[in-house]
């Protein structure tokens, strides 16, 4: 089935003109403030190849980095970032950060759309005054689908748009297995680039 989304989402993209396509992990180091990303992916690995690769490449350009992830993973996940090499210096000087996708979204956000994004705003605002150029985050997006609304998650995707305000890049975090076809068509039309396991599109 993934497979089958992916073919599909590509004569989208490519319906829209040129079809560009790269190799994931070297794309994703190049996105830059303003870019707005989703990654689609079927297994922790491939997640975790692709999106710790986008992260690192911030911290070098201090950038502040984020990495959300659901609250049962978090420990876990702090082991696997350890393990890919990234430094704990940079989470001891505030450069990296995890947080629970759970608390941002539900609890913080209360799952609503304007909201997260004042929330991201002003998050953004606070680590430029602390030296940071911006913020670079990744954030899974299945609490949304677990445990709210999908309809929510969509307004959410649309008023961010394709292009995120100059201090912000993100790399949204989907699952194959939490989607069907529609909502990975119409997330498409929200995002600027889309990677998978094996190739990344910058969407025209």
């Amino acid at each position: 089935m993934a497979g089958e989304l992916i073919w599909d989402i590509q004569f989208i993209i490519s319906r829209g003109g040129r079809d560009l396509q790269q190799e994931p992990t070297r794309y994703v180091r190049r996105l830059v403030f303003g870019d707005h990303a989703f990654l689609i992916y079927n297994t922790e690995d491939v997640k975790r190849e692709i999106t710790f690769s986008f992260l690192k490449a911030g911290l070098p350009q201090n950038e502040a980095v984020v990495y959300l992830v659901s609250e049962n993973k978090l420990d876990l996940e702090n082991r696997e970032i350890q393990r890919y090499g990234i430094s704990a210096d940079y989470f001891r000087n505030g450069a990296f950060v995890i947080m629970s996708a759970d608390e941002w979204y539900l609890k913080k956000g209360k799952a609503q759309a304007k909201t997260i994004i004042n929330n991201w705003l002003a998050f953004a605002k606070e680590k430029q005054k602390a030296g940071f150029k911006g913020v670079r985050v990744a954030a899974e997006m299945e609490v949304f689908l677990d445990y709210a609304d999908g309809r929510e998650l969509l307004r959410y995707e649309v008023a961010l748009g394709r292009h995120l305000p100059p201090n912000i890049c993100a790399l949204c975090l989907y699952n194959t297995d939490k989607l069907d076809e529609k909502q990975l068509a119409e997330l498409t039309k929200c995002h600027g680039h889309l990677i998978s396991k094996d190739i990344a599109w910058k969407i025209i």
